[in-house]
C-alpha cells in the first residue's frame, strides 16, 4: 500500500456556531450540533492535492466521534458524538456536545460570541484512483473534471470542529447552553471578533505545521498540539525519535549499516530529508507521468518520493544537491554556474541517467518486438567474434560400451559466429530547455533515443535474416518451397518441416509453431489461424481448416512482402541469434555536463549488440510466388 493510501484524509469546510437560549423552568440539555459535513465536490487536501470522496462507497456509524482539530489521541479533545449521519449526495450529521473539558468550554464560549467555526471529516481511504486531466467523473450527483484523487471506497472515522478549513459550503451549528441574560458584550474579558479570528488562524497554522512534521509519530504530534509546541520544538523531537528508531533497528539486526538521514533547515521552518537517487528519480518520473510507475520503483522509494519536489528542472537540481548536503545558490538563468553547481554532486548525473533510462526503455518498448519470436539471446563480455557450432549435431546419445565407457560423439563442422558492436547517438538538453525550466526534456529526449535504438536494431536484425535466405534456404536442405500462403501451400511447408533431419537421418524433433510473414502474406497467416473454413481460393469452401489456432501469425514490417516462413520455438532451434554485451538487452543512457563550447547537458544513447543467422533447419521458407 502506498504512503497516501495509508493516511487519513481530513477534508474541512466553514463552520458557523449559533448559540441557543434555554427556557425557564426546563432542565438544562446537552448542547446540540448540526453539521453540513461535505458538499460532495472537490476539496484541496494537503499533500493529497484535490480530492473527491464518492459517497456511494463510504460507510459511517451513527455514533461517530466529534473531536476538536482531528485530535483523536487526547481525551480532552473529545467534544461529543453524533446521533445520526446521513450519506447521500452530501454528508449531514446531528449530535450532542458531551464533554466538560477546557477545550469544549472554549469552543462553546466562542460559539456564544458568534464565531463561525468549521466542520471537518476524517476519512480512511480504502480504495483510490487518480482521475487524469483529460477525464471527467460522475460522483455525488456532480460532473467533476480532473485532475484529482477519487476516493471510491472509504470509512468515516470522525468529525472535527476547526477554527478554519477548506470547504466553505459546509456549516456546523452548535446550540450551546446559555442563560436568558445572554453575554454582556461590554465585559472587558470578552475577546473581540477580530481577536478570536486571529487567534484561531494562528492556532490552526501551528496545528497544521505540527501534524505535517510529526505525521509518522502520533504520540509526539498529540503532545505537541496539547502543549502548544512550535515547529522547531517538534522537529527536534521527531529527529530524536528517528535516531532512536534507527538505533533499535540496527541493534535488532534489521539493517546492516544505516546513518540517520541528514536534514537541511532553511528559514528555520522547512525540513528537507536527504533522499536517495532512486527516490528523487521516482519523484521526477511521477511528475513526468511515466507509465506503470509502481512497477519501476520499490515501495520504499515511492514512499520517500512523496516528500520530494521534482516538478521542474530547477526543483530536480535542488533535490539532488540537498541529497549531498548542499544548497543551490544560482538561478537557471546563470546557466553555466547553475550546471557547474549541479554537477558538483554525483547525484544529478545519476538521477538524470536513471530517469532517462526509464524513458529510453519506454520508447524502445514501442518499437516492433517480433524478432523475439524467432531468436535466441546470449550474453557476451567483449566485442570479439564468438564462434560456436550449430545446435543440430550429427549424433544422438549413445549406449554405454561393455566396459561402461562413454563413447565419443562428434560435433558438426557447421559453425556460426556472432559479434557484438556498438551503435550510439547523442542529443543535448540545451540552455534554452534549462532556462525554460522544462522537466519534460528528461522524458522527450530519451523516448526519442529509445525509439531510434529499437528501430536501428530491427533494421540490422531483419537485414541479417534476409541476407542469409539465399545461402540457407535451398533445395539441397529440403527447407524451401514456393507459392502464396494458403492451406495448400502451408500443407506442403508443414510436410517439409516434419521431414527435416540431421546428418544421420534422425528427425529434428521440433514442432512448427509460428508463421512469420511480411505485409502481403500476413493477412493469409491470420486467416489460417482464426478461420474454421478453408481459404485462399480452395474449391471446397465448406471444408474445415485443419490449421485453425495452430500456427501463431508473426508480422514484421521489415520483411519482404510476399515470402513467409514456417518456424518453431527459438528455445529449441532458433532461426536467428542475438548477442548483447554483458546481457544488457536495452539501450543504455549516459549523461554529463556538456563541454565548454556547448552550454547544456549531453545525453548519449549506447546500444551494444550483434545479430547473426543461426539454424538453416529451424524453418521452411516459401518465396511467396507461384
Amino acid at each position: 500500500m502506498s504512503k497516501k493510501d495509508d493516511k487519513t484524509i481530513n477534508m474541512t469546510g466553514e463552520c458557523a456556531i449559533i448559540a441557543a437560549v434555554a427556557k425557564d423552568g426546563e432542565p438544562a440539555k446537552l448542547p446540540s450540533v448540526k453539521m453540513n459535513v461535505y458538499n460532495g465536490g472537490m476539496i484541496e487536501v494537503g499533500y493529497w492535492g484535490p480530492v473527491v470522496v464518492d459517497l456511494k462507497g463510504m460507510t459511517a456509524n451513527n455514533a461517530t466521534p466529534i473531536v476538536y482539530g482531528h485530535n483523536t489521541y487526547d481525551i480532552d479533545a473529545i467534544l461529543g458524538q453524533t446521533e445520526s449521519v446521513k450519506l447521500g449526495k452530501t454528508i449531514t450529521a446531528e449530535g450532542v456536545i458531551m464533554s466538560g473539558s477546557d477545550t469544549t468550554e472554549k469552543v462553546i464560549a466562542l460559539a456564544k460570541n458568534g464565531y463561525k467555526f468549521q466542520v471537518s471529516m476524517g476519512v480512511s481511504p480504502l480504495k483510490t484512483r487518480e482521475v487524469l486531466k483529460s477525464e471527467s467523473v460522475e460522483a455525488n450527483g456532480q460532473t467533476i473534471e480532473g485532475p484529482f484523487m477519487l476516493v471510491t471506497k472509504s470509512k468515516l472515522k470522525e468529525i472535527s470542529i476547526l477554527p478554519l478549513g477548506a470547504d466553505d459550503t459546509t456549516i456546523a451549528e452548535i446550540a450551546a447552553q446559555q442563560t436568558n441574560e445572554g453575554i454582556k458584550m461590554e465585559d472587558k474579558n470578552t475577546p473581540t471578533a477580530d481577536q478570536i479570528r486571529a487567534q484561531a488562524v494562528a492556532e490552526e497554522k501551528r496545528i497544521k505545521a505540527v501534524r505535517e512534521a510529526a505525521k509518522d509519530y502520533p504520540d509526539i504530534m498529540a503532545k505537541a498540539i496539547e502543549n502548544g509546541s512550535d515547529l522547531t520544538q517538534v522537529t527536534i523531537e521527531v529527529l530524536k525519535a528517528e535516531k532512536a528508531d534507527l538505533k533499535a533497528k540496527f541493534e535488532a539486526g534489521k539493517v546492516k549499516d544505516e546513518r540517520p538521514e541528514a536534514v537541511h533547515i532553511k528559514n528555520n521552518d522547512v525540513i528537507a530529508k536527504a533522499m536517495t537517487v532512486d527516490a528523487i528519480s521516482a519523484a521526477a518520473c511521477s511528475s513526468l507521468g511515466i507509465s506503470n510507475l509502481k512497477a519501476k520503483f520499490s515501495d520504499v522509494d515511492l514512499n520517500k518520493s512523496e516528500d520530494v519536489k521534482a516538478r521542474t528542472f530547477t526543483e530536480l537540481v535542488e533535490a539532488c544537491m540537498r541529497s549531498d548536503g548542499k544548497s543551490l545558490s544560482f538561478s537557471r538563468h546563470d546557466t553555466r554556474d547553475f550546471l557547474k553547481a549541479a554537477f558538483s554532486t554525483a547525484a544529478i548525473a545519476n538521477v538524470i541517467s536513471n530517469v532517462q533510462g526509464k524513458f529510453v526503455n519506454e520508447g524502445y518498448g514501442t518499437t516492433e518486438q517480433a524478432w523475439r519470436e524467432i531468436a535466441s539471446i546470449r550474453s557476451v563480455n567483449d566485442f570479439k567474434a564468438n564462434t560456436g557450432v550449430r545446435l543440430i549435431m550429427s549424433n544422438l546419445l549413445k549406449s554405454l560400451s561393455k566396459d561402461s565407457e562413454i563413447q565419443h560423439g562428434s560435433l558438426s563442422d557447421d559453425t556460426r559466429t556472432i559479434k557484438a558492436g556498438t551503435k550510439a547517438l547523442m542529443l543535448a538538453i540545451t540552455r534554452e530547455d534549462i532556462i525554460n525550466d522544462d522537466l519534460g526534456v528528461l522524458a522527450n529526449v530519451p523516448r526519442k533515443l529509445g525509439f531510434a535504438a529499437g528501430r536501428t536494431f530491427n533494421v540490422d536484425f531483419w537485414a541479417a535474416l534476409e541476407a542469409a535466405v539465399a545461402a540457407n534456404f535451398k533445395s539441397v536442405n529440403k527447407n524451401t518451397t514456393t507459392g502464396a500462403l494458403s492451406a495448400t501451400s502451408l500443407a506442403t511447408a508443414e510436410a517439409l518441416f516434419l521431414a527435416l533431419k540431421d546428418a544421420d537421418g534422425n528427425p529434428i524433433g521440433v514442432q512448427a509453431t509460428k508463421l512469420l510473414a511480411g505485409g502481403a502474406s500476413f493477412k493469409a497467416a491470420r486467416e489460417l489461424f482464426i478461420s474454421t473454413g478453408l481459404i485462399g481460393g480452395e474449391s471446397v469452401a465448406t471444408a474445415s481448416n485443419i490449421y485453425a489456432n495452430m500456427f501463431k501469425p508473426v508480422f514484421s514490417a521489415y520483411l519482404a512482402s510476399k515470402p513467409w516462413y514456417l518456424t518453431g520455438n527459438p528455445l529449441g532451434i532458433p532461426m536467428m541469434e542475438v548477442a548483447f554485451l554483458n546481457g544488457q538487452e536495452m539501450p543504455v543512457i549516459e549523461t554529463a555536463d556538456a563541454d565548454f563550447n556547448t552550454l547544456g547537458i549531453q545525453t548519449r544513447c549506447v546500444y551494444d549488440y550483434g545479430v547473426a543467422f543461426a539454424e538453416a533447419k529451424s524453418a521452411v521458407y516459401s518465396t511467396g510466388a507461384a
